[in-house]
């Protein structure tokens, strides 16, 4: 019983694993920052052969349907590249503007906190201030807050424990 329990799954798998595509090669060269530089376009290259001969093997393809299938993907790389350089020359404006509004939304906010802790002074005593300061983080951390908990990577250390003196007084 136990014997041909065995005999079976050892033919399940190995029936399994002779349905299985051939496993994809893990070598890869050398890692580019660049999507057109040598290294990716013969990896890419390298990939596309061997998404060729995938289809081959797997589809029974003839040597006839082999070439139209390379003809067809060689065809739909260069639309694809020629749509992603119009959408990089339409975007490239767009980008640009972000990074300006980024910039002068920045600004505002600096100047906004700048203009609450001038108003604050004028209430608070020095050494509520001093708490005060202590206790919120600084500018460009509030966005932060929901995505980092660990704020003290980014230099705000948080409200002080319960039993530890005050801030320094300068």
């Amino acid at each position: 019983m136990k014997r041909s329990l065995i005999l079976l799954v050892l033919a399940g798998a190995a029936s399994v694993a002779l349905a299985q595509p051939p496993a994809m090669p893990m070598s890869h060269p050398g890692s580019s920052s660049s999507w057109n530089s040598p290294q990716a376009m013969k990896r890419m290259h390298r990939m596309e052969r061997w998404r060729l001969h995938q289809l081959t093997v797997l589809l029974d393809l003839t040597a006839a349907q082999r070439q139209q299938v390379k003809s067809i993907f060689r065809q739909q790389r260069a639309a694809m590249r020629q749509n992603m350089r119009a959408m990089r020359r339409t975007m490239r404006p767009i980008r640009r503007a972000m990074r300006k509004a980024m910039r002068q939304m920045r600004g505002a906010r600096r100047s906004a906190h700048t203009a609450m802790m001038n108003k604050l002074a004028h209430v608070l005593s020095a050494e509520q201030m001093a708490k005060f300061k202590v206790l919120i983080p600084p500018p460009g951390l509030m966005p932060r807050m929901m995505h980092r908990p660990m704020m003290w990577k980014r230099g705000w250390q948080g409200p002080p424990p319960a039993h530890a003196p005050g801030p320094p007084q300068h």
